[in-house]
């Protein structure tokens, strides 16, 4: 392993531990976990199992602050804080940072009785401390998009999307809710076609320019539109891609 990999990982898992600590020393936390603008998981810590995968809630959770930080910004002409989200039993703090995403659950009995005011404060404390460790490191440096970005620095559209059709982080002159919408219909469309296969990755193909719609992970599409129509260029350019996944 390569000592830019070995830095990282010594990373998440000093960050693994501050999120178990936090859990320790908090009853009502229940879970927290933390990743990148475009969804990736850094780390992540629960009190018990879960039917969604941590990939899922991660790339979830960076769709929702995506969406609310626009919807916020648009409407108020504010920057967002946090979201806070109360359920029956549960309640869920996320928090956008500069290099992070952070989303919390808590025992809603146990936080109300504490006080949820206390919880936001702490958590926003907390997301921001993490976001300073991980802001210098090549955990950022080495998310997809980033990398996509300085590989393919003519892409017209680089785009990240969960598979519900929920933007996660866009680069496009298109509206972000339409093109994530039409993505993931798009993406069902070649899943059904495929018959029993799972789809892997196509081109929309024109004379002078290309779209490539890739799956990312169990989650997470990925979208490249290009200004190059030609069948080399365009099989180099999934190339490039896949090498970066």
């Amino acid at each position: 392993m390569s000592e830019k990999n070995n830095n990282m990982q010594e990373l998440k898992i000093e960050i693994n531990q501050l999120i178990k600590k936090q859990l320790e020393e908090n009853n009502a936390i229940i879970g927290i976990f933390c990743g990148t603008h475009g969804g990736d998981l850094i780390a992540s810590q629960f009190r018990q199992d879960i039917k969604l995968k941590w990939g899922e809630i991660t790339a979830a959770n960076s769709s929702m602050l995506f969406l609310s930080s626009k919807l916020l910004k648009n409407s108020l002409n504010q920057e967002i804080s946090y979201d806070l989200i109360v359920g029956k039993n549960k309640i869920i703090i996320s928090i956008l940072t500069k290099s992070i995403t952070l989303i919390a659950y808590l025992n809603r009995e146990l936080a109300e009785l504490e006080g949820i005011n206390k919880y936001s404060k702490s958590l926003k404390k907390f997301a921001l401390k993490i976001s300073a460790m991980v802001e210098t490191s090549d955990i950022l440096k080495e998310e997809i998009f980033v990398k996509l970005k300085l590989a393919i620095p003519n892409a017209l559209i680089i785009a990240i999307i969960t598979k519900d059709g929920m933007p996660i982080r866009v680069q496009s002159t298109m509206a972000e809710p339409m093109l994530s919408a039409m993505l993931s219909a798009i993406n069902s469309l070649f899943n059904i076609l495929l018959f029993e296969e799972r789809h892997e990755y196509s081109i929309i193909s024109g004379a002078g320019g290309s779209i490539i719609v890739h799956e990312l992970d169990e989650s997470r599409i990925l979208c490249v539109a290009v200004p190059e129509g030609k069948d080399t260029k365009i099989k180099s350019y999934v190339a490039k891609i896949k090498s970066l996944i």
